[in-house]
Parts: structure tokens; sequence; C-alpha cells
């Protein structure tokens, strides 16, 4: 079936070689434009929510009867009852969490449908690109977003939508948790201060993770798609060899040929299976293959 994209000129070259050719497209790269904007999008929306948060439990223990409350060390039982600062923390913590988890399910499905569109005409071009390096010269109409794609868009959307929506909730969580501690025994406003800052930073690198993962796996997953569709059924494995901590499992990998329909094992632990990309963090990409066994007719 994959053989309908070669070009004459291609399947003759094949048949100069015993049939017995592999043909390689581009490598399919990440769209680093696109994964640096939806980068800039979750950090800008994290900061506004941390740094407000910050600034405004600042002021709140900062006010005398707040400091004069945690000065006195009131244990668990007395900071469980409704005593004015305790109270006040609770009711600064709940409305907050309120205004950002409103705020984040606002900007969700907007943030989303642009990564996951930009990510699409990154996959169309890399793809068409790609193909015609392959088929030799052929010109093939990789843009139409048959019903595979948009289903893999809108499983893309639904994903980041998800993982947005998450961020204050998780965030928030923490907070209660220091303020708590403050409040119980803590230094007050100097450990809170100390909890805000390494939580910034926190912050920034799961949102900077999320742009990361997410770019890839919707990208792969539409490349991938865009490849079935023009009858392309294998891809090479590239390993990024980057990372702290690469996967021995992944590195293995490196310059093999997989089919679509027999995926190799991205996690040992689980024996998921899966293409480049997939695993939570992985980098590796693929390369569009159509590959001819000894003796093999090409029509």
């Amino acid at each position: 079936m994959a053989r309908r994209i070669l070009s004459r000129g291609r399947a003759d070259y094949l048949r100069w070689q015993k049939h017995g050719g592999v043909m390689r497209g581009n490598p399919l790269r990440y769209p680093a434009g696109v994964m640096e904007r939806y980068q800039r999008e979750l950090e800008h929306l994290t900061a506004t929510m941390c740094l407000t948060t910050q600034r405004e439990f600042e002021k709140l223990f900062r006010h005398p009867d707040v400091v004069e409350f945690v000065s006195t060390r009131h244990d668990v039982e007395a900071v469980a009852m409704d005593i004015s600062p305790a109270s006040q923390a609770r009711l600064l913590a709940a409305k907050l969490r309120a205004q950002f988890e409103q705020l984040f399910s606002d900007q969700s499905k907007p943030v989303a449908d642009r990564m996951v569109n930009q990510v699409n005409a990154a996959s169309a071009t890399a793809t068409y690109n790609s193909l015609k390096e392959l088929s030799g010269g052929l010109t093939l109409n990789v843009k139409t977003l048959s019903p595979d794609i948009l289903e893999a868009m809108k499983l893309a959307v639904a994903n980041n939508v998800s993982l947005i929506k998450s961020i204050p909730s998780q965030y928030f969580t923490k907070v209660e948790g220091a303020v708590y501690r403050s409040l119980t025994g803590g230094n007050g406003l100097q450990d809170l201060q100390e909890f805000f800052v390494k939580q910034y930073g926190e912050e920034g690198r799961r949102a900077k993770n999320i742009a990361l993962d997410q770019t890839r796996k919707a990208y792969n997953n539409l490349n991938k798609e865009r490849m079935k569709k023009h009858g392309v059924g294998k891809f090479e494995w590239l390993h990024s060899g980057g990372g702290l901590h690469p996967r021995p499992l992944h590195q293995s990998y490196h310059g093999r040929v997989f089919s679509f329909g027999n995926l190799p094992i991205i996690d040992e632990a689980t024996g998921e299976r899966g293409i480049p990309g997939q695993a939570v963090n992985c980098g590796c990409t693929m390369v569009p293959v159509i590959e001819f066994e000894q003796g093999e007719a090409i029509k």
C-alpha cells in the first residue's frame, strides 16, 4: 500500500537496487517555536497565580493580629478553631483557589486550541517535506483533516485542557499546607516566603514540562495519522540523545525500524507500547520509512 507514494523514478531506483531498498524521509523534528509559545502562555498563567497569592498572604501575615497569633505558637487544635487570623487565612486561600481555578478553566480551552492548531500546521509542513523526500518528489496533500487527524486533535485539546485546569488545584493544596504549618509552629512569614519562592520555581518547571511533553505528544500523533493516511506504516526511531536520565530502552531503539501495527514497548514497568514522544518527557523523534523485502515487487 505504501508503494503508491513512490514516483516512477524512485521505483526504478529500487528496482536497480534489486528490490532491497529502505526509503527514508526527513526526520520529523519537534516545532521549537510552538513549544516556546505554549510554554510562555502556561508560565504567564502560573506566574500570575503564584505572585498574586504570595502578595496577598504576605499582606495578611504582616497584619499585627496575625503576627501576634503566630508568636503565641498556637497548637493544632487552636488553629482548627474559628480564631480570627487562622480563619482569615483559610478564607483567603479558598478565595484565591476559586479565583484561579476559574481563570485557568476559562483560559484552558483557548490556550490548548492555539497550541494544537499550531502543532497541526507544523505537522502538515514537516510530513509534506518528509514524504516528498521519501517519494522522490511527489506532491502529496497532507493538509486535509481526515477523521483520524481530527480525532487526534480533539484528544490533544482535551488532554491539555485537563492538565491546565489541574494546575491551580494542586498548587493551592500545597499553599494551604504551608500556611497551616506557618500558623502552628513555624516562623510565620519567613517560612511562608521561603515556600513561595521555592514553589514559584517548581510551578514554572511544571509549566515548561507540560508544554514540552504535550507538544511532542500532539505533534507525533498527528504525524503518525498523516503517515498512515499516505500508506507509510513504518518509522525509524531516533533517540533524542539528551536528558539527565535517558531511558536505556529508548537508547536501544535508536536507528531501528518499527511498524505502527506492532509498536515497541516504551515503558518496561507497565508494558505500554507506543511511538516516540508518547512516554512522559520522551524527546525521541521518528523518520517515515518504506521498507522493501528482498525480491518484493514494486508497482
